[in-house]
């Protein structure tokens, strides 16, 4: 059965060692103006500056998923909203941000390269555009790019949802760890992005 192509970037499914996802995340600031929406499910990054932006495609110091953001708009209203809108004039933004290393997060790959054989490897992942009506991610499994080596994402399980989980078609939702996390052991070298 053909899976369905919809990406929707990385979604929250369970802990490392299956306990339950409980949804935890963490407060960190986006920077006034900051450049480039973030939508929910985006992977991000911690700048130098100590805010958060989104991920380029092949970045490997992951901070953690984008899951939402609050400010307060040039009118003086306070938003919670489900994506960043680029360029955003607000002194108090905060992404709220799923940064616990041991997250397990389910995602979708890009073609159809994936397989049984490659759960323990590493693959990037493809940073696409998401959307500005729902505000939900576009970011997906680069699975043309699996490795023992370096890269974002580990493979940990093929998916168990019932419409994309055909791995002999593209578009198989796959579970991930972010596997160049900046808080645990296997993080780049460096913490912080550049400016």
């Amino acid at each position: 059965m053909a899976n369905v192509d919809a990406p929707f970037g990385f979604v929250p499914v369970k802990m490392q060692g299956g306990a339950p996802y409980s949804g935890g995340q963490t407060e960190y600031l986006i920077a006034d103006g900051a450049s480039g929406n973030i939508f929910s499910g985006d992977l991000v990054t911690l700048r130098d500056t100590g805010t958060v932006l989104v991920a380029a495609a092949g970045q490997l110091n992951i901070l953690g998923v984008f899951n939402g953001c609050f400010y307060t708009d040039s009118n003086g209203k306070p938003q919670y909203a489900k994506y960043w809108p680029t360029g955003t004039s607000a002194s108090d933004a905060v992404a709220f941000v799923i940064d616990d290393p041991n997250v397990i997060f389910e995602g979708q790959e890009d073609s159809s390269d994936l397989a049984i054989v490659d759960i323990g490897q590493n693959n990037d992942f493809i940073a696409t555009a998401g959307s500005t009506t729902t505000g939900r991610s576009g970011h997906e499994i680069d699975s043309s790019e699996t490795t023992d080596g370096t890269a974002g994402l580990r493979i940990v399980a093929k998916s168990t949802d019932p419409s994309n989980s055909d791995v002999s078609a593209a578009n198989c939702n796959w579970y991930v760890k972010i596997f160049e996390h900046i808080n645990s052991s296997s993080g780049g070298k460096t913490h912080h992005a550049v400016s």
